[in-house]
C-alpha cells in the first residue's frame, strides 16, 4: 500500500469513526430531550382520591311526626268525646276521677309518641354513623390508591432514568470503541510501514541482498526500456555498476522516475525504491 493510500485509509477511518461518535452524541441528546419531555408530562399528572369528600347520604335523616301528631290528635278527641257523652251521667265526682283517667291515658299515649320519635331518631342516628364509617373507610382506601399510584410513578420515572443512562452509555462506550480500534488500525499500519522501511535499512547496511532498493540511475548500466506497467511505469532492464549490489541483469524501474512517496535517499546519496508501493517487480533475470 502505497503511503498516499495509506493516508486515505487513515483519514477514512478518522472521518467514520468520528461520524459515529457524532451520531450517537446527537441520538443521545435527542432521547434525552424526549424523555426529559415526557417525564415531565408523566410529572405532571395529578393523581386524584375519587372518594374524598363524600356525602353522607344518612346524615340529613329527619323524624316523621305526622303519624305522632295525628295520634295525639286523634286520642284528644276520643277523650273529649267521651267526656260529654259521660258528664251527664257520672255527676261531679264521677266527672273528676273520669277525667283523671282520661288524663293518664293522654300522658300515656305521649309517652308512647315519645318513644316512638327516640327509636326513629336512635335508628337515623345509627344509619348516620354507618354511612360517615363507610365515607372515611372508602376515603382511606383512596388515598391509599393515590399514594401506590404515587410511589409506582417515581419508581417507573427511575427505571426510565436507569434504562436511559445504560442505554446511552453502551452507545457512547460502542462509538468510543470503535474510534480506539481505528486508532489501532492506524497504528498498526504505521508500525508496519516502519518495520518496512526498517528492513530496508537494514539490508543496506548489511550490504546483502540490497539490490531491490538500490535503484539510482547513478548506480545502474546497459540500461534498456523493455515495458511499461499497468499504471505506466517505464520497466527495464540493467545491470549494477559496483558488484556490491549485485551481479548479472536485473529489472526493474529508475529512481527518478516513480512517485517519490516510494523513494527514500539514503547516508550514501543514492536513492532506494519501495517496491511494494508501485505495481513493478523487482527480479533478476540471470
Amino acid at each position: 500500500m502505497g503511503r498516499a493510500a495509506q493516508r486515505q485509509n487513515e483519514t477514512d477511518i478518522t472521518n467514520a469513526t468520528g461520524a459515529q461518535l457524532e451520531a450517537a452524541r446527537e441520538a443521545l441528546a435527542s432521547q434525552q430531550s424526549t424523555l426529559s419531555a415526557q417525564k415531565q408530562q408523566y410529572r405532571e399528572f395529578e393523581f386524584t382520591n375519587p372518594f374524598s369528600d363524600m356525602e353522607n347520604p344518612f346524615e340529613d335523616l329527619t323524624v316523621s311526626q305526622e303519624s305522632a301528631r295525628f295520634q295525639m290528635e286523634q286520642g284528644t278527641q276520643q277523650r273529649a268525646n267521651i267526656m260529654d257523652r259521660m258528664s251527664g251521667a257520672a255527676g261531679s265526682s264521677g266527672i273528676a276521677g273520669l277525667a283523671q283517667s282520661l288524663a293518664n291515658q293522654g300522658t300515656f299515649q305521649a309517652r308512647q309518641v315519645s318513644a316512638d320519635i327516640a327509636q326513629q331518631e336512635a335508628t337515623n342516628q345509627q344509619f348516620a354513623a354507618k354511612g360517615a364509617m363507610q365515607n372515611q373507610q372508602m376515603e382511606r382506601q383512596g388515598a391509599a390508591a393515590v399514594q401506590q399510584a404515587e410511589f409506582g410513578r417515581e419508581s417507573t420515572m427511575y427505571a426510565a432514568e436507569l434504562a436511559e443512562l445504560a442505554g446511552t452509555r453502551g452507545a457512547m462506550q460502542g462509538a468510543y470503541g470503535n474510534q480506539m480500534a481505528g486508532l489501532g488500525a492506524i497504528s498498526q499500519m504505521n508500525a508496519a510501514r516502519m518495520g518496512m522501511w526498517g528492513d530496508i535499512i537494514s539490508g543496506v547496511a548489511q550490504g546483502a541482498g540490497s539490490a531491490a532498493g538500490a535503484s539510482d540511475r547513478r548506480l545502474k548500466k546497459n540500461i534498456k526500456l523493455v515495458s511499461r506497467s499497468y499504471s505506466g511505469l517505464p520497466v527495464y532492464t540493467f545491470e549494477y555498476t559496483d558488484t556490491r549490489f549485485g551481479e548479472g541483469v536485473y529489472q526493474g524501474v529508475m529512481s527518478d522516475e516513480i512517485p517519490q512517496e516510494a523513494v527514500m535517499v539514503y547516508a550514501d546519496g543514492y536513492d532506494r525504491v519501495d517496491y511494494s508501493k508501485i505495481d513493478v517487480e523487482f527480479k533478476k533475470l540471470n
